[in-house]
């Protein structure tokens, strides 16, 4: 596209003879030979900009280029709102279009292409917004191109409003912006731009800009000062992922104070000027949310049976808690154990047992404490639904011959069990099939979660010298409870050979398995085999402690399920399950790798070879699966969604069935 260059002389002699003002030819010149006024901005702060220099470099030469204005975002934003200050990007989109008729925000990893047309040219009148599908298929916020017009303005300040809400899983990507930028485009109904202006998955795609995330992420080569700020950046952000719970106002307040302060007055419009008009979408749509959720919701408060504080060891409900949060408002849940022996609920209450052992602070229960648990739970099930969570096959064994007595309490008064997978229900019903009606409680299927609090623990580094060898170190971590468990790791161990790879046990093992001698012996003495290191790992060091290693190998057998599993998700390592139950069905959902036989030493190190010498595009296609299997279904607020919907379910059977 060549722009009209108009002699200005020949314009004022061709016009009619009739007498114009200066003004008035100024004006009519003006309007003739206005060139469109282009902002384009990019984020780079915490080092971003350092980090991926010589893409920002190839975004001023492209500006400089076309006659845009450009700016870099390089100063801080808020520790208060964490990673969620990426939301200035939606605020500074806003900005930066009410001072231009177009717009066009680049993430720093994007390098644009000396070919690159006019961003003029990516969208129209009927398609004022342009955005490229991402290698999830959903629109990515990594390039962002606008004209300005009614429709845009209202697209971005609803965006905006989106600020602190939650999201379905279906449009989730984990945190930040890019979740509600889906449903946002959906709603709008805007035709995706072809892949040239944003690509992020195909290397061989002559495209105008080159997005270095996802699948080629790889072809971004840091050096020298770049090479320093990228290994800061990864360490920030193991270190924190999450921002401070803050209210809509206070995070709007620390928006503005981070927007006066990084961003140029010349390209974008002022706080205030923005906030004029956002007010009014900001509250209707906090006020729209707050009424939509609280009219619709049968039940009023959720009362979790379980001690729940950031000090807990216990991500699980750490990550449940969070998402019962964000899905039914921290004002409605009440946790701790004394409120299930105490509490006068209500018909519109619902009781959550996640393990029955807490209501015992995990000691074995007296004939009269169980006695109690009976009367209380039949007390409590006369007016309110009670939802138990499915995580064993059964309660612990050294509570003995009183588990069934404690099982058949809880089929008796249950309006709903909760499972982690379909997989787990027939089986679990027929290990409890002397337990009468058991079969005839209704179920729901609800998500593990991951294990972000761990990211939260103030994280340090595990001590061990097998994690500095240059073998494939194989993870197997947390608790060994059975000799049949010991015995399948270290003959995996023992297929594997100790040429190429590297066993590592990290957790506790059960004190009949080994002398507490030699579980001292183990740890202090190490032969450079199989390396044994039988005590429980710190919270703060468990992200180091995987992260280093990798992959982890989960020895469960004739369990319904395993924490650990969704742990070395959370951490994009390869796992290794066996075929049974919910722990082979999610490993289908979550990775390419597929379950070895249980007890099978030589079916397990058979998957842990093929993997590790396939190609490397097959690793990156087994991680990204993980990724999108953690953001889809294991985020937080898909965790408390989830739940949402099972208390519905238990609310209605118990209407039902009065």
């Amino acid at each position: 596209m060549v722009p009209l260059v108009v002699n200005k002389l020949t314009y004022v002699s061709k016009m009619s003879k009739k007498s114009l003002s200066g003004n008035e030819i100024i004006g009519s010149l003006d309007s003739l030979d206005k060139t469109p006024k282009v902002g384009v901005f990019s984020l780079g702060q915490y080092g971003y900009d350092t980090a991926f220099s010589d893409a920002v470099d190839s975004q001023r030469v492209y500006c400089e280029k076309h006659g845009y204005n450009y700016y870099c975002i390089s100063e801080p934003g808020s520790d208060l709102l964490g990673r969620e200050n990426i939301w200035l990007k939606a605020l500074a989109c806003y900005g930066a279009l009410l001072k231009n008729d177009y717009i066009l925000y680049v993430d720093t990893d994007v390098r644009i292409k000396e070919t690159c047309p006019p961003i003029i040219e990516a969208v129209s009148e009927e398609n004022p917004i342009g955005l490229v599908a991402g290698h999830s298929g959903r629109a990515n916020a990594g390039v962002i191109i606008a004209k300005n017009c009614s429709l845009s303005l209202a697209f971005f300040a609803e965006w905006i409003a989106c600020l602190g809400k939650p999201i379905s899983p279906r449009h989730d990507v984990g945190w930040g912006e890019n979740g509600h930028l889906i449903r946002l485009v959906e709603k709008y109904r805007l035709e995706l731009i072809d892949t040239q202006w944003n690509n992020t998955f195909l290397p061989d795609l002559d495209d105008y800009m080159r997005h270095y995330t996802g699948p080629i992420r790889a072809e971004y080569v840091f050096k020298g000062e770049a090479l320093k700020a990228w290994e800061n950046i990864k360490a920030a952000v193991k270190v924190s992922k999450a921002s401070a719970d803050v209210d809509i106002l206070r995070s709007f307040n620390e928006l503005k104070e981070v927007y006066i302060r990084t961003l140029d007055k010349s390209l974008f419009a002022s706080f205030d000027e923005c906030w004029d008009i956002l007010r009014n979408v900001v509250f209707a749509y906090s006020t729209e949310y707050k009424i939509r959720n609280s009219v619709s919701r049968s039940f009023h408060r959720v009362y979790l049976t379980e001690e729940v504080s950031e000090a807990s060891q216990n991500a699980y409900v750490l990550t449940l808690k969070n998402g019962l949060d964000k899905a039914l408002g921290s004002n409605n849940i009440v946790t701790g154990v004394d409120c299930f022996w105490s509490q006068r609920f209500t018909s519109k209450d619902v009781v959550h047992i996640e393990w029955v052992e807490s209501l015992f602070h995990w000691n074995v229960p007296s004939d009269e404490q169980v006695e109690h648990f009976v009367n209380r739970i039949q007390e409590i099930a006369v007016t309110t639904p009670i939802v138990y969570t499915a995580h064993n096959f059964d309660l612990m064994p050294t509570i003995g011959d009183k588990r069934k007595i404690l099982m058949q309490a809880l089929a008796g008064n249950c309006a709903q069990i909760l499972h982690l997978s379909e997989a787990n229900i027939e089986a679990y019903n027929r290990h409890h099939s002397e337990i009468v009606n058991l079969s005839s409680v209704p179920v729901s299927i609800v998500p593990h979660g991951d294990y972000q609090p761990y990211f939260r623990a103030g994280n340090s580094q595990f001590e061990d010298k097998a994690l500095k060898s240059e073998k494939v170190k194989v993870l197997v971590f947390g608790h060994i409870r059975t000799a049949t468990e010991l015995e399948f790791c270290l003959n995996v161990a023992d297929e594997l050979g100790t040429e190429e790879y590297q066993l590592i046990f990290a957790g506790v093992i059960h004190p009949d398995l080994l002398h507490w001698k030699e579980i001292h012996r183990f740890k202090n003495e190490w032969d450079g085999q199989v390396r044994r290191n039988h005590f429980k790992v710190p919270d703060d060091k468990v992200i180091d402690l995987v992260n280093r290693s990798d992959c982890m190998l989960i020895p469960r057998f004739d369990r319904l399920n395993s924490g650990v599993q969704f742990l070395s998700y959370t951490m994009l390592k390869p796992t290794f399950v066996p075929a049974q139950h919910s722990m082979q069905d999610v490993q289908n959902k979550a990775s390419n790798l597929g379950a070895y036989s249980p007890n099978d030493p030589k079916s397990a190190a058979s998957l842990i070879r093929s993997h590790f010498s396939g190609t490397k595009s097959a690793q990156l296609n087994n991680m990204f699966k993980t990724n999108l299997f953690n953001y889809s279904s294991q985020d937080a607020y898909a965790v408390g969604a989830a739940h949402e919907k099972a208390y519905e379910r238990a609310f209605s059977y118990k209407q039902q069935t009065k």
